[in-house]
């Protein structure tokens, strides 16, 4: 057989050439911007909500915390009562400071070890033990200085619970916001994105 005899043999080059051909595709992260509540519409769904007969007050203190600082519907459900500053209510600056550490996001019973359906994490896009601090409005003050008094609880009390206790569940805060949109909203809206997940609560605020 005669040396180089069966050199290019392949009429193309199969392997990626240059950076384009290797580059992974790009994604955007932009907010959909009709996934946004305006003010008057997130304004209905949380007195919707704050007038539920079963836990209303309860769950309208966690969504006003979601609409007014933006955390993770997971991050919200861990925050326990000694991570909240409330300034004193006779006070001229009205405005409290939330901590968030941690996020306990539902991953189901068969991916943990304990048995228990959620997972306790460190804060997503962060390094791990490191912390993130939200100022939150004058009426989210209120809100929370009354929940704290009306559920009697204490410094190291989750902040948000169930209505037995415990941490609050994801099916009970998807079936409230859902409920609360339908009876508010606009047949028409309410099939739109619009505020359609619980996350979207974040988006609104990062966008406001």
């Amino acid at each position: 057989m005669v040396a180089g005899r069966w050199r290019r043999i392949l009429r193309t080059n199969p392997l990626p050439r240059g950076k384009e051909s290797t580059a992974a595709t790009k994604t955007t992260n932009a907010v959909d911007k009709w996934s946004l509540l305006n003010p008057e519409q997130a304004t209905a769904i949380l007195d919707w909500i704050r007038r539920r007969p079963r836990g209303g007050q309860r769950l309208h203190a966690f969504f006003a915390t979601l609409y007014y600082c933006g955390p993770r519907p997971e991050e919200a459900v861990a925050m326990r009562v000694e991570d909240v500053t409330l300034p004193e209510p006779g006070a001229d600056d009205q405005w409290c400071e939330l901590l968030f550490h941690t996020a306990t996001p539902e991953v189901g019973k068969q991916w943990t070890e304990t048995g228990e359906i959620h997972e306790q994490r460190d804060l997503k896009g962060r390094a791990e033990g490191e912390t993130r601090t939200v100022p939150g409005h004058p009426a989210l003050t209120r809100i929370l200085r009354q929940h704290v008094q009306d559920e009697q609880l204490q410094p190291g009390d989750l902040l948000f619970q169930g209505e037995f206790g415990g941490i609050l569940a994801g099916s009970v805060i998807r079936r409230a916001w859902r409920s609360a949109r339908k009876a508010v909203l606009p047949p028409h809206v309410f099939k739109s994105p619009t505020g359609r997940r619980t996350y979207d609560n974040r988006n609104t605020q990062l966008t406001k």
